[in-house]
């Protein structure tokens, strides 16, 4: 599977993930472990971009660096929903827009960066060679509990500050 697909499956992963989460209860056992989840999973998205996918892109920096700031939007707009009480009225509407925000910047990478401009060239062998090194990165992550308490711990940190 090249890096393309692997990053396009991805999205389509945590924008299920944000479905079964924003249907689930608000304070509930249930919308909690979707929750959880997410967070892993969007953790794991935001490391094989910054440490595989953009730099096999480096030549498209501008692009790349909007994509940064991107993140820097999706990671302050969840730190808005963690800090938003399950009894408040706007808890529902935080978690939507941090939805709304993470798939905006998917969309927005599929549309500049899958595949990436001319400037970047990558033959097939390379973007295959990408993509297996993102999914190995991937599952390494999925099956690490350092992985789950980086996760925590950040949650944690963006809730309270």
């Amino acid at each position: 599977m090249n890096a393309y697909d692997v990053l396009t499956d991805h999205h389509k992963l945590l924008h299920q993930l944000g479905e079964r989460m924003l249907a689930a209860p608000p304070g509930t056992a249930e919308r909690q472990r979707y929750i959880d989840g997410l967070l892993v999973e969007l953790d794991i998205h935001m490391r094989i971009e910054d440490d595989l996918y953009y730099p096999a892109l480096a030549s498209a920096s501008t692009l790349i660096a909007i994509a940064h700031a991107e993140h820097r939007q999706v990671y302050d707009q969840l730190a808005v929903a963690l800090r938003t009480s399950p009894s408040s009225v706007d808890y529902q509407a935080e978690w939507e827009s941090f939805i709304n925000v993470l798939l905006a910047h998917a969309e927005e990478e599929e549309r500049d960066l899958v595949p990436p401009p001319p400037s970047v060239r990558l033959t097939a062998d390379e973007l295959d060679e990408l993509g297996r090194q993102m999914a190995d990165r991937m599952e390494a992550l999925r099956g690490s509990t350092l992985e789950t308490v980086r996760v925590r711990a950040r949650a944690m940190l963006l809730k309270a500050f």
